[in-house]
């Protein structure tokens, strides 16, 4: 099954209905609290909107440089990796470096080779311009390496108001719709050197099958304009022997793509 080719439905939340005793003795009985939660939500509007003001209205330092690689003469270039972000950073966010141009503008089909990593790429179904509003990249290939670990990298990518829908639709949303659970789910990081990136990580099973997906966000802009375009990629690893080797196999699969975490902090 293409788990990627699950659109997430949306079921409205339903309330529990209040028993007749319950309204009779007075419980769940409406209060005029109208003029409380305006004031409320004023508050968390006036809040929300100066901590995007500091965030974004700030000078954004310079992209790092990276390190050239002592052993190859490919370029390398620099990216922002977050667990979440349209119009929000989180405390995960770092700059990462690639011999691999993941940019929206350039990247046209996945690397043949990522490390130790041969692909063969797969084509996606057409439910994916339904996810993601006709995104501007939409890019997979399975993946294996010599010790016969095999893994499914996709990329989607937008700009603008469609990349939205990046973030809303998820492993953990797109998953369950296709029947699986989600046993695990949260955010890991990944030793990089002496440093960490950090990816959402999530544990799944339907079945005897497992199966273990990373996922994360990437800007080529430092500002993280969403009109210049934002990248979400996914990682789908096999349980084949035990959760340990799968989440190996996937660490090493994501230190291929970043060798190197460079220093940059945003403020």
């Amino acid at each position: 099954m293409n788990d990627e080719n699950v659109i997430a439905n949306r079921v409205a939340a339903k309330q529990s209905p209040i028993c007749s005793s319950e309204i009779a003795s007075g419980k769940n009985r409406p209060r005029n609290d109208k003029p409380h939660s305006l004031v409320l939500l004023g508050l968390l509007i006036l809040v929300g909107g100066a901590t995007l003001f500091i965030a974004y209205a700030r000078p954004t330092p310079p992209p790092p440089a990276p390190s050239a690689p002592s052993s190859s003469a490919t370029p390398m270039h620099t990216y922002l990796i977050d667990t979440a972000g349209w119009y929000e950073i989180t405390p995960n966010e770092r700059a990462v470096a690639s011999p691999f141009d993941l940019s929206i503008e350039n990247l046209k089909a996945l690397p043949p080779q990522i490390g130790q990593w041969q692909s063969d790429p797969i084509k996606l179904g057409g439910e994916v311009n339904e996810w993601f509003e006709n995104p501007d990249l939409a890019l997979s290939s399975i993946y294996r390496d010599a010790r016969g670990n095999q893994v499914w990298f996709s990329t989607f990518g937008s700009r603008g108001r469609k990349s939205y829908f990046l973030f809303e639709h998820t492993p953990i949303t797109s998953y369950p719709a296709a029947g699986w659970t989600v046993l695990e789910s949260g955010v890991t990081a990944i030793p990089v050197g002496e440093k960490n990136i950090f990816t959402q990580r999530a544990l799944l099973t339907i079945g005897s099958e497992r199966r273990i997906v990373f996922y994360f966000y990437l800007w080529s802009s430092f500002d993280r304009d969403p009109e210049k375009g934002v990248i979400t990629a996914r990682l789908h690893v096999p349980v084949a022997t035990n959760d340990q080797a799968a989440f190996d196999a996937g660490v090493d699969f994501i230190r291929a793509l970043f060798p190197q975490v460079v220093t940059w902090r945003r403020f």
